[in-house]
């Protein structure tokens, strides 16, 4: 179930991105005429968002819950974090955009969340495809 609702989030988010595209042409004129850090601001949040909802999509296809009740746990947990990191992240873009400062604190915090979000969850499949070998 947790794989579908990653999934499904993922897709959702894909079509985000795809909308955040058309919000940076109709609102900014495709970021032309823009200050280049604002431009590169706007274009790395926009690419985030992508990179986000993929991580999720690819999370949801091979996303198997373990047995062991703390490791279940753990993986929810951190679902919830993953979940968070791309809520933050799109929030990010539409908030912290466009801006007269490099520092982006929303979008900075979204990309720690993920990196440990990924982090554990790659942890827990290696470890749990290292017991399926040993036995």
């Amino acid at each position: 179930m947790l794989g579908r609702i990653h999934m499904f989030f993922g897709i959702l988010i894909v079509i985000v991105f795809l909308l955040s595209g058309q919000y940076m042409d109709k609102k900014f004129n495709h970021l032309e005429n823009m200050e280049l850090m604002n431009r590169a601001l706007f274009r790395a949040g926009h690419l985030y968002i992508l990179l986000f909802g993929l991580i999720n999509t690819a999370l949801g296809a091979h996303l198997k819950l373990s047995k062991t009740k703390w490791i279940n746990l753990t993986q929810k947990l951190d679902s919830l974090v993953i979940f968070s990191a791309t809520i933050l992240v799109v929030c990010g873009f539409f908030v912290e955009l466009p801006t007269n400062d490099i520092e982006r604190p929303l979008t900075r915090f979204s990309l720690y969340l993920i990196l440990f979000g990924v982090s554990v969850h790659g942890l827990i499949s290696l470890v749990s495809c290292k017991k399926n070998l040993n036995t």
